[in-house]
């Protein structure tokens, strides 16, 4: 009789294992060699410490054609990339509000109107295409606490550059927190503003699944991207654990899930901040080898770079 019972119990056992790994997203054999080959969109890339000419080379080697989304305007970018350089405006000018102790919802104040007066003149000819990266709660992501700040997404200030986003089509990006607040906010502000395509950094840090999955169902014209969530952003913070969206086994079955449901509405990023420059090699292809790879041809590819093109207007890579 024992015998039989571990027996049985081995049996269970195995049976348990069998299913766990028929349970765990797997690549796809018809997306891996595509996912090394295909153009990529990075929609949130940092860069205070890398020449322009440098990281050009870095994008070509690593096959990314367009870049930006996020961080402080760029010049040198912007000269060296030329049109591959998505341009955008107001992270500088939130940082300055930031360290001058001042208040994140008065539009009135001259940073602000200095900011809004760029934004405008820079969507009208075409030379900046959004605002981002906007912090609006970083203070459960943020590793330091002197970045830290929190204050409503639908505020005076915020609505404000929704207001002229809307007249240009243009896009904002968010890094916020998510809650029933910011929930309503961001339904309100999307269904108020509807040429205004709202992009969510990292897909909400702490936001699972079935979070983005409400909103999407509710709003096209809410987007995520894949920024910060593998390995190699979690090596920083014991707080990302083993890597939000993916890790070394791959792509997370919830975010795949997710990701093959709405295939236009999300992108990749890497978020190259504190100090990740250098380490953009192993980013993007970790995001190859363990996002692109998981998705079906189709999705892989609206992910990669269609969605971004379509959203950002770009002009598609020359084919040699």
């Amino acid at each position: 009789m024992t015998t039989t019972i571990n027996a049985l119990g081995k049996l269970t056992v195995a049976a348990l294992f069998c299913c766990t790994l028929l349970a765990q997203a797997q690549p796809l054999p018809g997306s891996i060699s595509l996912a090394k080959t295909v153009p990529i969109a990075d929609v949130h890339l940092h860069n205070y410490e890398i020449s322009a000419g440098s990281f050009k080379e870095l994008m070509d080697r690593n096959n990314v054609q367009w870049a930006g989304a996020v961080g402080y305007l760029n010049d040198d970018m912007r000269a060296v990339l030329k049109d591959r350089y998505i341009a955008a405006i107001g992270q500088r000018e939130l940082v300055d509000i930031l360290r001058q102790g001042r208040s994140f919802t008065d539009p009135d104040q001259w940073i602000f109107k200095s900011l809004f007066k760029a934004a405008e003149s820079g969507f009208k000819d075409g030379s900046i295409k959004g605002f981002g990266e906007l912090h609006t709660d970083n203070y459960d992501s943020s590793p330091r606490p002197d970045f830290r700040r929190r204050f409503r997404l639908d505020s005076p200030m915020i609505r404000q550059a929704y207001e002229i986003a809307n007249r240009y089509g243009a896009f904002i990006q968010i890094h916020a927190g998510m809650n029933e607040t910011f929930r309503d906010d961001i339904l309100r502000l999307s269904g108020e503003f509807p040429q205004v395509t709202t992009i969510l950094s990292h897909c909400l840090p702490l936001a699972r699944p079935d979070d983005l999955r409400n909103l999407f169902q509710q709003r096209k014209n809410i987007m995520c991207e894949l920024s910060g969530g593998g390995p190699v952003h979690a090596s920083l913070s014991t707080k990302l654990g083993d890597g939000k969206f993916y890790t070394t086994n791959g792509l997370k079955t919830g975010w795949r899930n997710l990701i093959e449901e709405f295939p236009t509405q999300v992108m990749l990023g890497s978020d190259t901040c504190c100090g990740l420059e250098k380490r953009y090699d192993e980013i993007i292809q970790e995001q190859r080898e363990q996002v692109l790879a998981y998705l079906t041809p189709a999705t892989l590819e609206q992910v990669a770079y269609k969605n971004a093109v379509r959203l950002f207007k770009l002009e598609m890579p020359r084919r040699n």
